[in-house]
């Protein structure tokens, strides 16, 4: 059965299905305060897009963040995906890749270099579906946590 949903701009009024979504993905609650912070910074920063996946007018299946920078090394704007998450009972059918899609437009408008995406390592699932929409395995990335 095909599904049947859109994807469109994220907005104000999507900050509470899209915290749902974001807790589903890192099992755990956020700070309802500092949640709302960041997302309207994220919504109102030049560079940065937010798409979500909708079904049946209001119900949010995906949601993608995604934010540019200029990089003196690759002498010019790269893109990265901070967040992708598509609800577990909608994973495995297309979500993620047209929440992908949709950036593409926009990125190319931009004159984007390429578009990163780091995935925590425990997340194999994740990686196989990162390759199949076209991203390569090219870095080793590194965090000190504070």
């Amino acid at each position: 059965m095909e599904e049947n949903y859109t994807i469109r701009k994220a907005v104000d009024s999507d900050a509470a299905a899209v915290k749902s979504l974001l807790e589903e993905l890192e099992n755990r609650e956020f700070d309802l305060t500092v949640f709302d912070r960041i997302y309207l910074e994220y919504l109102h920063t030049q560079l940065t897009l937010m798409y979500v996946a909708v079904q049946n007018g209001n119900e949010i299946l995906g949601f993608i963040s995604c934010k540019g920078q200029s990089l003196l090394h690759h002498e010019g704007l790269v893109f990265e995906i901070q967040e992708l998450i598509v609800t577990t009972s909608h994973q495995g059918k297309g979500v993620g890749r047209r929440l992908i899609d949709a950036l593409k437009p926009e990125l190319i408008q931009l004159r984007a270099k390429s578009i990163e995406v780091t995935s925590n390592k425990r997340r194999k699932e994740a990686h196989a579906f990162y390759q199949s929409v076209g991203f390569l395995n090219s870095h080793e990335k590194f965090t000190i946590y504070f």
